[in-house]
């Protein structure tokens, strides 16, 4: 009696660690961190980044995002599917961020014809111009 009691309790433990395993890999499916030694030209690189991410997608995310780090953040993607907006900026707390309209064959159209090695100012007024045009609503991170 107390085996088969022992013996649940283990199964259910087990089940319980498995699930929370599965949930934690689903919760951080959507970020990739790339590591790159010079922060002033990876903005190009990284938006392919955001591009095959979202592209290799089985799950739909609320928003999929690209970390930048060198020795400490440098910049960032966010990409939300559903409005169709990305987000780019050096940190979340910075002054430097902008919101751009795009849909996902856009993005992944511009991710296909910007080099991979465009810098975070060329990226910031390239996405500016577009901006212009097609704005984001504001974000609260």
């Amino acid at each position: 009696m107390i085996g088969n009691i022992l013996k649940g309790f283990i199964l259910g433990l087990l089940l319980f660690v498995f699930a929370c395993y599965v949930w934690f890999r689903l919760e951080i499916s959507h970020i990739e961190y790339v590591k790159v030694k010079n922060c002033e030209q990876a903005a190009g690189q990284s938006l392919k980044a955001l591009s095959n991410l979202v592209k290799d997608s089985w799950f739909e995310r609320k928003h999929n995002d690209v970390e930048v780090l060198s020795d400490g953040p440098c910049m960032f993607f966010m990409f939300y599917q559903k409005p169709g907006v990305l987000y780019f900026g050096q940190e979340k707390t910075s002054g430097y961020l902008i919101g751009v309209a795009m849909t996902t064959s856009e993005l992944h159209q511009i991710a296909d014809t910007i080099s991979v090695d465009m810098d975070f100012q060329k990226m910031y007024d390239y996405l500016l111009v577009r901006a212009k045009a097609k704005p984001a609503p504001s974000h609260h991170f």
